[in-house]
């Protein structure tokens, strides 16, 4: 397995799952889902195939995994939480929308979740990321007007 061509994968499957627009990842969302109670998605190019599954909504851990000619070869899990002291629906309404944005310019030499830094209106995305694709761990931190709002916790590795 070549690293150029694991993560050029990675990245499109988080381009065309989860935080891509809803006409892409409604393609690739599952009716029934691997997991009960989980929301997944399945991305398939060629030999390469990439599994996410999460559970809730608002505090949502979960995992992805990717597969090569039908082997495990690389994964990740993430799990985060969110300040409580704002109502769910801005969760749902503004800070999940900003957070697929900043997902969807991902840096493609580590495309694991968003770039080290995004910033939109009121809102700013810090990524940081200790290691490399053979095994890493990181934090998503989203902060609204300077108040962290929401966090997650990130790490993976090749499959060996």
């Amino acid at each position: 397995m070549h690293k150029n061509e694991l993560l050029t994968f990675i990245a499109k499957a988080h381009r065309s799952t989860y935080a891509a627009p809803k006409d892409i990842s409604k393609r690739h969302r599952l009716e029934i889902p691997f997991i009960p109670g989980h929301k997944c998605y399945y991305f398939k190019d060629g030999e390469w195939e990439y599994y996410d599954g999460y559970a809730g909504s608002e505090w949502a851990p979960g995992r992805e995994v990717v597969l090569l000619r039908g082997k495990p070869v690389w994964a990740m899990s993430y799990q985060g939480r969110h300040n409580e002291k704002f109502p769910a629906i801005f969760f749902q309404d503004e800070v999940f929308p900003f957070l697929k944005k900043a997902l969807m310019s991902m840096d493609k030499a580590m495309p694991f979740r968003g770039p080290k830094e995004f910033v939109m209106e009121d809102f700013k995305y810090v990524f940081e990321l200790k290691g490399r694709y053979q095994y890493f761990t990181g934090r998503e931190t989203i902060f609204h007007k300077g108040i962290e709002v929401f966090s997650q916790d990130v790490m993976g590795e090749l499959i060996k």
